[in-house]
């Protein structure tokens, strides 16, 4: 349990605090920058390429890096979210576009697709009727929809071998659409504090720095991608990338952490902490064979005080009870791994004739 809390510790804290990084920030924009705009954009629409969209998106990534880190800067706790999000996607599409041979053509496809929608104002007015706008959009070409980002992640994992791309989607890019982009139950319920009083002021759902931190991870990835595509030292844009990847905090486990620090008070934490220590002295004093039933018995009712103390009235306990389960079938099995690997050393340090 100790390690755990340590484990848990460390990254929450790694989230929170400053990462001084101004010298590399400036060198990473720099470098990135002359790889997005190292050749022309070609006045030939059939000869641009997917490397080609791959540095308009890192010229996109680097300027929503600076729109949010001014968002971040000036405390505007809805608009930085929505720019990382923004800036997750945009690397998810350069990245498509470097490692799909058929990028360039789907993303003009479904350019087509979108089409009618962008001219329906020409219709309702009356300019253009709706029948003429939809053949002429026909002649374009066929219309077909992007797959969705969690799609092309996993294929842009799946054919790099890599897996930082689906970290950053499943940590920040999804938690980040449910509390911040979409209307769904979490975001409505950010208006609802503590209290269970209403507030025109919604919750802060993640950590201040984590936009900043998303978007700078964007910006290393795709950068290290392009410059490994021709071939350039790719080494600062890869320490950059997972620098800041290692930096971002799940939404929801600021929200959690929130949460016990409202309920948690240090005699609680004092309390829980007693129990820990006893607990473990208890485990290095049993054998293998001294009351199994016990053992399990005392660690479920650690565990269950510890979440009466939490006072998660909101949650019931059918959601709670496979998580103690989980804990204490885990603790359980490091506990009868380790004094499996300690029988065969005491019986090794035994003197000669000892019986």
């Amino acid at each position: 349990m100790r390690a755990a809390l340590f484990t848990l510790a460390r990254i929450v804290l790694r989230g929170v605090l400053p990462y001084p990084d101004l010298p590399r920030r400036v060198q990473v924009r720099r470098r990135a920058r002359a790889l997005a705009t190292r050749e022309p954009w070609p006045r030939d629409e059939a000869a641009v390429t997917g490397e080609g969209y791959a540095r308009l998106a890192l010229l996109r990534l680097l300027a929503l890096q600076r729109a949010t880190r001014r968002a971040v800067q000036t405390h505007q706790r809805e608009s930085a979210p929505l720019l990382a999000r923004t800036a997750m996607e945009t690397c998810i599409v350069g990245l498509r576009c470097l490692h799909d041979p058929n990028a360039v053509r789907k993303l003009r496809e479904s350019e087509i697709k979108v089409a009618p929608t962008l001219l329906t104002f020409m219709s309702s007015t009356g300019i253009i009727p709706d029948s003429v706008i939809r053949e002429a959009v026909r002649a374009l070409g066929e219309p077909r929809k992007l797959p969705d980002v969690r799609s092309m992640t996993e294929q842009i994992d799946s054919r790099t071998g890599a897996t930082l791309a689906i970290h950053l989607y499943d940590t920040a890019y999804r938690p980040a659409s449910q509390y911040f982009t979409h209307a769904s139950g979490s975001a409505l319920l950010r208006h609802v504090t503590a209290e269970y009083r209403y507030s025109t002021k919604p919750a802060n759902s993640w950590a201040r720095r984590a936009p900043v931190r998303l978007t700078d991870a964007c910006v290393g990835l795709l950068a290290g991608a392009l410059a490994n595509q021709i071939a350039e030292p790719a080494e600062l844009f890869v320490r950059y990338s997972e620098g800041h990847a290692q930096r971002v905090l799940p939404p929801l486990l600021v929200t959690i952490g929130k949460g016990m620090a409202r309920r948690l008070r240090l005699a609680d934490l004092v309390t829980t902490s007693k129990q820990a220590e006893e607990m473990r002295a208890y485990l290095s004093r049993v054998g293998p064979d001294d009351a199994p039933d016990d053992r399990e018995k005392r660690l479920r009712a650690m565990y269950e005080a510890l979440i009466a103390r939490l006072d998660i009235d909101d949650v019931p306990d059918d959601a709670i009870r496979p998580v103690i389960d989980h804990l204490v079938t885990k603790v359980l099995a490091e506990w009868d791994a380790e004094h499996t690997d300690q029988l065969p050393r005491k019986i090794q340090t035994h003197e000669p004739g000892e019986a």
